[in-house]
C-alpha cells in the first residue's frame, strides 16, 4: 500500500507542476482523465470499507484490522479528492486560457 501511495503521491505531484509551469501544454482530456479517476478512487475507498465491515461466515482467521482498513480509507479518499481537484483546476486553466486566446468577447460575425 505504501507503493502505491508513493506513485499516486508523484502523479499527484507532476500534475500539478505542469499544471503550474506549463498550463497551455496541459490537455484538456488529461483534467478529465484526473476528474474520473478521482471519483473512481472515491467510490472505491467506499466501497472497500464497507466491505471490510460486512459480516462474513466460516473461518475468518485473526479477524479484521481496524487500523489497516481506516488508513487505506483514508489514504483513497485523499488521493481521490486530490485528483478532483486537480481535474477541475485543470478544467478550469483550460477554458481560462482559451477564453483569453479568442479574445474573451462577443464576436458578431455579419
Amino acid at each position: 500500500m505504501i507503493y502505491t501511495g508513493i506513485i499516486l503521491a508523484s502523479v499527484i505531484i507532476q500534475n500539478i507542476i505542469l499544471l503550474m509551469t506549463q498550463p497551455d501544454k496541459y490537455k484538456t482530456w488529461v483534467s478529465v482523465f484526473n476528474l474520473s479517476l478521482g471519483i473512481i478512487l472515491t467510490m472505491l475507498a467506499v466501497y472497500f470499507y464497507f466491505d471490510a465491515y460486512k459480516p462474513k461466515t466460516g473461518p475468518v482467521g485473526n479477524g479484521r484490522d481496524d487500523d489497516l482498513i481506516m488508513t487505506n480509507f483514508i489514504v483513497m479518499t485523499v488521493a481521490g479528492g486530490s485528483f478532483i481537484i486537480i481535474g477541475i483546476i485543470g478544467i478550469y486553466v483550460k477554458r481560462k486560457l482559451k477564453h483569453k486566446t479568442n479574445g474573451g468577447g462577443f464576436v458578431d460575425k455579419k
